[in-house]
């Protein structure tokens, strides 16, 4: 018999759990969605089921006395036996635009045309529009990102306040460049998830990818310095902190992510996110071919995900899917428009919601013009092999 009960800030949706301590979704089958239907936000006696209750234990979706460790996780993110991965007809994460203010020039930007062309007209009055768009998206995540959300810190701060009103988790998206420590007790007082980026674990090849934009900082501004110092704090301050690293030509070894790995354990980080860069926005430009990974990439992550779990280590990989499925992600603009990939065009399609009516233009533009089995496979790590459970080391509590 087991005391059991949702662990805090845990959103689940039919078949899908998320948990922001671990930035996290996982699909859940009958027996798991069953156990989860007997618990809420109150601890409740749980008998039988002590498989289930473990491994949902395990993976941070439920608390339980006497208390069960977290361990690290890999592979797709499905919990129990499923034959296919979860329809979806609602976003599961939107990323809202903080604003199209970003002091780094990234060679690779996917939202650079969701940047250019926007940042000097920002004003008081796009920024409800994407307050309006945001808060009646119904997504189980909202992240804040840009451009660079610590750019304008203020307009964060409002955007993070009114997801929290509409009952999203919230994750912040940041390099980390600007005042991290003033947005610390908001990300405190709403249980928010923070995901730096970071490409490498060489100072020299992070910052030849992500670059300073002289217009905004400094010169010889370092992007690693500030990614690193942003998880430094966000860890002593106990936000859960994860990192995103675009995978490209200049990055993709297995030497390569090794050494980053290493660092970000070594950092204290629990969550780290691969992504494959697609050839949008800028990497879209035929001059910058050259950035692009090549195909072997998915066998060099499935290599490192294996070895990371046999030598029990504590960190959760994911690797999302943007390269086979690239039309995967919802996104709110600065100026308050929605939009989705052009994969054809390398760039976003954008539709001006109305005033009346925004949730179902929403969920309507999401369902005709949004990738649902790439949407649901970029977050459930479809292009991963399963592992039967969580095989990696324990985590600490978060």
């Amino acid at each position: 018999m087991f005391a059991v009960r949702l662990a805090p800030g845990v959103r689940v949706r039919g078949p899908i759990a998320y948990v922001p301590a671990r930035d996290h979704f996982f699909a859940l089958d009958p027996a798991h969605q069953a156990v989860l239907r007997r618990v809420g936000s109150r601890v409740a006696a749980v008998g039988g089921c002590a498989d289930e209750i473990r491994t949902l234990a395990e993976l941070g979706i439920c608390d339980t006395e006497p208390a069960i460790p977290r361990r690290a996780f890999f592979g797709r993110s499905v919990v129990g036996r499923l034959d296919s991965l979860p329809v979806v007809d609602a976003p599961l994460v939107v990323n809202c635009f903080a604003t199209a203010y970003c002091p780094l020039r990234c060679a690779y930007c996917h939202a650079d045309d969701l940047m250019t062309g926007y940042r000097d007209q920002e004003d008081g009055r796009w920024l409800r529009r994407v307050l309006r768009v945001a808060g009646a998206t119904p997504a189980m995540v909202g992240v804040v990102t840009g451009g660079e959300p610590l750019a304008r810190i203020e307009r964060t701060e409002r955007l993070m306040e009114r997801l929290a009103a509409t009952g999203k988790a919230i994750v912040l998206d940041t390099s980390g460049v600007g005042d991290f420590s003033r947005i610390v007790p908001l990300l405190q007082r709403h249980r928010a998830h923070v995901r730096v980026s970071l490409d490498s674990a060489d100072p020299a090849v992070n910052d030849a990818l992500r670059p300073g934009n002289r217009r905004f900082v400094p010169p010889r501004t370092s992007s690693a310095v500030y990614a690193q110092d942003a998880i430094r704090r966000a860890v002593r301050a106990g936000i859960p902190c994860s990192v995103q690293t675009v995978v490209t030509a200049r990055n993709h070894t297995a030497d390569h992510l090794t050494a980053l790995r290493d660092l970000l354990v070594r950092l204290g980080v629990t969550t780290w996110v691969l992504h494959v860069v697609v050839p949008v926005g800028k990497a879209a430009d035929p001059r910058r071919a050259d950035l692009l990974a090549p195909a072997t990439v998915p066998e060099v992550v499935d290599g490192l995900l294996r070895r990371t779990a046999a030598e029990g280590i504590g960190i959760d990989i994911r690797l999302t899917s943007t390269h086979r499925a690239p039309n995967s992600t919802l996104l709110i603009s600065a100026k308050g428009e929605l939009a989705v990939e052009d994969v054809t065009g390398g760039g976003k399609k954008t539709f001006t919601l109305p005033r009346i009516g925004v949730r179902g233009a929403v969920l309507r533009h999401f369902r005709d013009h949004v990738d649902l089995a790439g949407h649901a496979s970029r977050y459930l790590n479809g292009s991963l092999a399963a592992f039967e459970q969580p095989t990696g080391a324990t985590l600490p509590r978060g």
